[in-house]
């Protein structure tokens, strides 16, 4: 008894010197001191479980490309002598894009002029003499052949001068000039030209999805760094046979006419839609959280737990428990701030899911149409904490401890 005695007698002393020095420290130390209350709720945005239409994808990733592309790699070696178009310029088919100076075709042109007219007037006069009986229709024949065979001469000197003219095969942009002026033109690309009215994605899938895949799908093709940045396509060639190196089969994909949005060269992810669920549960997809491989949504619910009782019931039995404690003296015990509004909460429940796509997720079970799911501020809940909505009521000294026109946190 003695013992017990001692043991409360200093415990009671011990908590007399905590208070004593606690009040020290506290002296000066006003209301505006303390902070306003934080709302022990978390905010969050909710949707409702409703029928929708999910699509399933087969997605890859490869650079967008022109369909019609070519470059110009001069035949011959030269100076270039003349720039006409530039990277970025529209080209007509046929349009001179650069002169290359040859000193050995320029030659072998002129002499194969020379021969030609030399050739034509001595058959001019074969043919003369001919008629008057002075030569034999040999000397004629011989005469015609050497014509004939200078005219060859004449055109392919004509040909491949023309190597020195670099003219666009094909309507498009200039997307690359490798030449300068002044500078030899060598055996390697001086421009490249482009049709930007028909780009394609070439994308190579696994063998396994080859059965999925059908020419005339849709597709949908977004930037590889820049989701907002896409446009539309459609499946127009599969590849009959599979790569034996990488066990894939190559997909073209053709860009929709007319989109400025994707350039050649660009990196894409390309969505191949082979199949679409209609009327199925579906929630957005945001909604869904993954721990560990499995698939969960947050329900919104109304009241507490099963078996936790209001705070002011609990309050109300701690008083009649007599578990009511106060070790600062004849201060008054500090009161929990209120929480205004709906008691809501998060409950965590586990889903399987169908097909996903970029918007929405199908709900195979879990939970029922009609139901709401927490879609903004689900990352960091735990199951069963109390969240509020946008248009619930926040704490009312909170607010009142905000100095006018701050913005919270600042």
């Amino acid at each position: 008894m003695r013992l017990v005695l001692a043991l409360i007698a200093g415990f009671s002393l011990a908590c007399s010197m905590s208070a004593g020095e606690g009040g020290e420290e506290g002296e000066g130390e006003d209301e505006e001191g303390k902070g306003p209350p934080v709302d022990p709720r978390t905010l969050v945005d909710v949707a409702a479980v409703a029928p929708g239409t999910v699509g399933d994808h087969v997605v890859a990733s490869a650079a967008v490309e022109s369909e019609a592309q070519a470059a110009l790699v001069p035949e011959t070696t030269g100076v270039v002598t003349g720039i006409y178009a530039e990277e970025g310029d529209d080209v007509r088919k046929g349009q001179l894009l650069a002169v290359i100076a040859s000193p050995q075709l320029d030659a072998a042109y002129e002499r194969a002029t020379a021969e030609l007219e030399r050739a034509t007037a001595d058959a001019e006069a074969a043919e003369r003499l001919f008629a008057q009986g002075a030569i034999a229709r040999t000397e004629l024949e011989t005469a015609q052949r050497a014509l004939a065979a200078a005219r060859t001469a004449h055109q392919e000197a004509s040909q491949t001068r023309g190597f020195t003219r670099l003219e666009s095969p094909i309507d498009g942009v200039v997307a690359a000039r490798g030449i300068r002026f002044g500078e030899t033109a060598g055996p390697t690309p001086a421009y490249t030209i482009v049709d930007p009215g028909k780009l394609r994605v070439v994308v190579a899938l696994p063998e396994r999805d080859l059965a999925r895949v059908r020419v005339g799908q849709p597709a949908t093709v977004v930037s590889a760094y820049d989701e907002a940045v896409g446009a539309s396509g459609e499946v127009v060639r599969v590849a009959p046979v599979v790569d034996t190196q990488t066990g894939t089969v190559r997909v073209t994909v053709a860009l929709d006419p007319g989109q400025a949005v994707l350039r050649p060269g660009q990196y894409v992810s390309v969505r191949v839609e082979v199949a679409r669920h209609e009327g199925v549960l579906t929630v957005p997809r945001r909604a869904v959280v993954w721990e560990e491989g499995q698939s969960y949504v947050y329900t919104l619910l109304e009241g507490p737990p099963p078996g936790e009782k209001p705070e002011e019931e609990q309050e109300e039995e701690e008083e009649e428990a007599g578990w009511s404690f106060n070790f600062g003296g004849d201060e008054e015990e500090e009161e929990e701030p209120e929480v205004p509004g709906p008691y809501r909460r998060a409950h965590r429940v586990r889903v399987k899911l169908g097909f996903e796509d970029g918007v929405n997720a199908e709900i195979v079970e879990g939970v029922a149409a009609g139901e709401q799911v927490v879609t903004v501020g689900n990352q960091a809940l735990r199951d069963d904490a109390r969240v509020r909505l946008p248009s619930d009521p926040v704490m009312a000294k909170a607010e009142e401890g905000k100095e006018p026109g701050r913005r919270e946190g600042g």
